[in-house]
């Protein structure tokens, strides 16, 4: 994402130095193919290619793309049809006409509505490297401009200097995928009653789906024990929340770090198929739009959706057994032939153990393939019977695993960890503000609470609160992120008056996804002091 997102940089300076040329010709000019620079021992095994959408935004500081909902609305609608526009009578206003320069082109968006999300028609964006990289790995100065084939000015065809190239078959985004997937699976207006008590929260879905009359089909209707509120979506997104959380610490099937999970060898929790209740719960969250666990180490993830990473390179500090990281980093250690003969008498045996009966004799230059199946060995093939218990869970709700495994670039924010905490920009755009008229005294009080809301916003930012995004979130939505099929209406924020002589917090309905604030509040710390004590006091439904 880095190479992507440095590539913009450059494609928006080049396009600040233009002036009166043609959008089409410009923007193929700065978006054009990329390669890879040449390097010795380079390997000739089949690219993977990533297809980025660039979408047009209606604001030219908006700093929050698209919900993955919309971006796939907009990708079934022809690439973006803005909302301004019936589905019977689309206007020439929808499109940008590719002879317009670029003045004309800012005046076409400056007339746009800025509450729409608007797609261009800008290229897609593809650059190819050998397997799923890590992080920050290669800089963008790897790659080098492919001036040898420029389009033809007047083409339509945005790709058609890259017919050379073989391209796999094009991902699908997730939230299509999702999408299509309830639209199969999940029956509309049948609902099953769920009885979940928070103290035993596993236990009690874990009865839930193994009752003769469970059909996973239905939609869930949550009702927490002791706690009175009816569910209209928000205690759904509780529950799938903290289930996720428990699936993850509480069943025994997972260790390791936050988002570097790997699942237990325990033989007991697989004759007790909690590897497979795991997956099925798991499944059950994700088929009605709740979240999934974000908590695999991207290897295994791979590994376990047939992929071949490039264990060579894998981080064995993130293993969960300090004896394993050890040896591991014993032979990373490995470097010239004393090295090596001390590991085959101290480790040999061990190694071989791994599936590496290759040790004994092995060269220095086989130290990196040795490695990485030792790696492969340990976090995979050692407990692919847990992994398969794990998948046959899944599979048991719709094949949603092998809807994953086939499409597992798409499904890698769901099973690692790729989430970035939410920023005041970003979910500030999950809002809107339910106003009283202008001119109204409750509208001059509503606009003192809001710039208070604000500052109390900016403390968050700045870390000094205790207080985070997500957790205002949870409060008022039941989620602490986006769901990948967005939220089913934009949430808001709302007003109430104090009552005199009375002092009422703020308080939340995560059904209808609404935040209260009292009108009148003009100082931040007051407004954050019973913002804190709500959330604090929050204790379930109907029980603040």
């Amino acid at each position: 994402m880095n190479r992507v997102f440095n590539a913009l940089d450059v494609a928006r300076r080049d396009l600040a130095a233009q002036r009166n040329d043609n959008v089409l010709r410009v923007t193929r000019s700065t978006f054009r193919r990329r390669r890879r620079a040449p390097t010795t021992g380079a390997s000739n095994e089949s690219a993977g290619v990533w297809r980025v959408r660039l979408f047009l935004l209606a604001l030219a500081d908006q700093s929050v793309l698209p919900a993955p909902s919309e971006s796939s609305r907009l990708s079934r609608e022809g690439l973006g049809i803005p909302a301004h526009d019936q589905q019977a009578f689309v206007s020439e206003r929808s499109y940008v006409k590719l002879s317009m320069t670029l003045l004309e082109f800012n005046s076409y968006v400056e007339s746009l509505n800025s509450a729409q999300w608007v797609n261009a028609g800008t290229p897609e964006v593809f650059y190819r490297r050998s397997r799923l990289e890590q992080p920050n790995r290669n800089s963008f100065n790897d790659f080098l401009i492919d001036d040898s084939d420029e389009e033809k000015e007047g083409e339509d065809e945005a790709f058609g200097a890259l017919e050379s190239y073989v391209f796999p078959v094009e991902e699908v985004d997730l939230a299509v995928l999702l999408s299509d997937f309830r639209k199969e699976f999940v029956s509309d207006g049948l609902v099953s009653n769920i009885c979940i008590r928070r103290k035993k929260l596993i236990e009690s879905a874990i009865k839930a789906i193994s009752r003769v009359t469970f059909c996973w089909n239905n939609s869930p209707y949550i009702e927490f024990v002791g706690e009175d509120g009816d569910d209209m979506g928000g205690p759904q997104r509780e529950f799938f929340r903290l289930l996720m959380i428990e699936v993850q610490t509480s069943m025994g099937i997972f260790e390791g770090k936050a988002g570097q999970a790997f699942f237990t060898y325990d033989q007991a929790a697989l004759d007790g198929h909690k590897y497979f209740q795991a997956g099925r719960l798991i499944a059950w969250s994700v088929a009605h739009g709740g979240p999934c666990i974000k908590a695999l180490d991207p290897s295994l993830y791979q590994l376990m959706c047939g992929q071949e990473p490039q264990l060579e390179q894998f981080d064995c500090s993130v293993l969960p057994d300090p004896d394993v990281q050890s040896r591991a980093k014993r032979i990373l250690q490995c470097k010239t032939a004393e090295d090596l003969s001390a590991l085959q008498q101290d480790l040999g045996d061990w190694i071989s153990e791994c599936g590496v009966p290759g040790i004994f004799s092995a060269t220095i230059g086989d130290i990196p393939k040795i490695y990485a199946y030792v790696v492969k060995h340990y976090i995979f093939l050692r407990t692919a019977k847990m992994v398969n218990q794990f998948t046959e869970g899944m599979n048991g709700f719709g094949n949603l695993w092998d809807l994953v495994r086939n499409n597992w670039i798409a499904f890698l924010p769901c099973f690692t960890d790729m989430r970035t905490p939410l920023t005041k920009s970003s979910f500030k755009a999950i809002f809107k503000y339910e106003y009283s008229p202008r001119g109204t005294n409750h509208r001059e009080k509503e606009e003192d609470t809001i710039y208070s809301w604000e500052l109390v916003l900016n403390l968050i930012e700045d870390k000094l609160s205790e207080l985070t995004f997500e957790d205002l979130l949870i409060f008022i939505t039941g989620a602490d992120e986006v769901p990948t099929l967005g939220f089913p209406h934009k949430p808001s924020i709302d007003f109430y008056t104090q009552e005199a002589g009375m002092r009422r917090l703020p308080y939340a309905s995560t059904c209808a996804m609404t935040l209260f604030l009292p009108r009148g509040i003009t100082e931040e710390q007051e407004l954050h002091d019973i913002l804190k004590q709500s959330l604090k006091d929050s204790c379930g439904f109907l029980k603040v």
